[in-house]
């Protein structure tokens, strides 16, 4: 399997990948793994929550990179309010496998820390993209 940080650092700098220069898109991968290696040790009986949590995780960094791809700042807000929304459903999915205990404090903290770090600089991102919009 490869390892997600080195497949990473492959391609960044390339103009095709221009979402790879994003913090928030940094982060969000981070989001990602952490959730992707907390996902793994769920016991049986919380598939319902564990598949949420992994889906929400990858459509959050999946519509950074497709936002940051758009040319039109209509569009790249478009992109970056669905993957806030992406976002806000893996902190709520967080928060269920939180509440029954199967991910533990201590990481469940860190992954929300990313959670609103990303929240956070998704909002920035939609503001910005927003007052470039003309009308």
């Amino acid at each position: 399997m490869t390892d997600n940080r080195n497949f990473s650092a492959a391609f960044r700098g390339s103009s095709l990948v221009p979402h790879q220069r994003l913090d928030v898109y940094r982060v969000a991968v981070l989001l990602f793994t952490g959730v992707e290696d907390s996902a793994s040790s769920f016991p049986r009986g919380y598939g319902a929550i564990k598949d949420q949590l992994r889906r929400s995780a990858t459509g959050t960094v999946r519509n950074i990179a497709e936002g940051a791809g758009r040319w039109k700042p209509a569009d790249k807000a478009y992109r970056y309010t669905i993957a806030q929304a992406e976002c806000l459903e893996c902190a709520a999915a967080l928060e269920l496998a939180t509440i029954v205990k199967v991910i533990p404090q201590e990481t469940s903290d860190e992954l929300w820390s990313y959670a609103n770090r990303v929240g956070a600089m998704l909002t920035r991102l939609i503001q910005r993209q927003r007052a470039r919009t003309p009308g």
